[in-house]
């Protein structure tokens, strides 16, 4: 079965992953109460399977509305042809539909990349891979240590998506306390690490 799933990964491939703010009152046009508004995503690519890892993200500024130039950015980096790779799909693919519905004018673009989406987290949900050290789950967080026990979050100042969205969206507020520059470098390394993590994932399954 992983055989299977490797084998039909087209290249170039990408590892996306999105970070989120749900604030309670809606901050922006056409936005409801609680509802996931994306402001950050890395995104590692390699255009073949022994090509160099390459990188690029992005961070909205907390003043303005991040979605649409979250939007451009992601159709250009996310170029026109491979697969897309995700952990846990129905997240990011839903934080696209989102973004389809209230950008109309980027539809063709986002529907293209949506149709390129695969699920990276598949071989563990399915337990297709398992071993003891991953506790029972199949979360990034208990994958990666099992897998790769170099990699680990523990040394990052933003562990968690949680924490990660409480962070900018206290900026959004205005009632940010701390160093807002050395802040938004810990937001863009979170995030660059969880699709490093993919990354290194995916090449343990090549390894087996």
């Amino acid at each position: 079965n992983i055989d299977k799933f490797l084998s039909n990964l087209t290249y170039p491939l990408y590892f996306l992953d999105f970070e989120t703010i749900s604030p309670a009152i809606p901050k922006y046009n056409g936005t409801k109460p609680y509802q996931q508004v994306v402001f950050q995503y890395s995104l590692h690519f390699k255009k073949s399977k022994f090509s160099k890892l390459e990188h690029k993200e992005y961070l909205a500024d907390p003043i303005n509305d991040p979605r649409v130039k979250f939007i451009s950015n992601l159709i250009n980096d996310c170029g026109i042809f491979g697969d897309v790779l995700v952990y846990n799909i129905s997240f990011e693919r839903k934080r696209l539909n989102e973004l389809v519905e209230q950008f109309p004018k980027f539809k063709t673009q986002l529907e293209s990349i949506i149709e390129r989406l695969k699920d990276l987290m598949v071989p563990f949900q399915k337990k297709w891979y398992y071993t003891p050290e991953m506790k029972g789950s199949y979360s990034i967080k208990q994958v990666l240590p099992a897998l790769v026990p170099r990699l680990s979050y523990n040394k990052l100042n933003i562990q968690s998506g949680a924490s990660s969205s409480s962070t900018f969206l206290s900026m959004v507020n205005k009632n940010f306390k701390g160093n807002e520059m050395a802040s938004r470098k810990d937001l863009l390394e979170y995030c660059k690490h969880d699709t490093y993590a993919m990354t290194k994932i995916i090449d343990r399954l090549f390894d087996l």
